[in-house]
């Protein structure tokens, strides 16, 4: 709890000393200019599954979706509107795309959940991709959940 308090207060020290754009210059990060959101979707579900997406006017885009599985026994001994389960797993995956310094489009697809983080893209070497969703696999096999 110590930590966490500690890092909270580092942020907020830094973020107070770190200088605020020009007023009324509509740049961001010096030299760059904002870039508007002309699309954005967001939804929450209760069990905390979600649900986001946006569009920048540069073309780069962003879409995730966050499904929890519940798993175990349903505990019926509490009295409560959410439901309690013995394990919640949250599983996403997503895409994101924009333009480089180069010009060219860059986009890449991910998968997310206990056994790892699996990405695929055109900026991401397919050993990188392969070698992900090898370990995954292998984990998968090793809980009893072969796919």
């Amino acid at each position: 709890m110590f930590r966490l308090c500690l890092l909270w207060v580092l942020c907020c020290v830094v973020s107070w000393s770190a200088p605020a754009p020009a007023s009324g210059s509509g740049s961001g990060i010096e030299g760059q200019q904002l870039v508007p959101i002309i699309k954005s979707l967001a939804e929450q579900k209760n069990d905390g599954s979600y649900f986001f997406a946006y569009e920048g006017a540069d073309g780069s885009y962003r879409e995730e979706v966050g499904i929890v599985r519940r798993s175990g026994k349903h505990n019926d001994d509490v009295v409560d509107d959410d439901d309690d389960y013995d394990d919640a797993e949250l599983e996403i995956s997503g895409v994101y795309r924009y333009i480089d310094s180069q010009g060219e489009r860059v986009e890449v697809s991910y998968t997310a959940d206990k056994n790892g983080f699996v990405p695929l893209g055109t900026n991401i070497p397919k050993e990188i991709t392969e070698t992900a969703r090898n370990a995954v696999q292998s984990l998968e096999v090793r809980a009893g959940k072969k796919s």
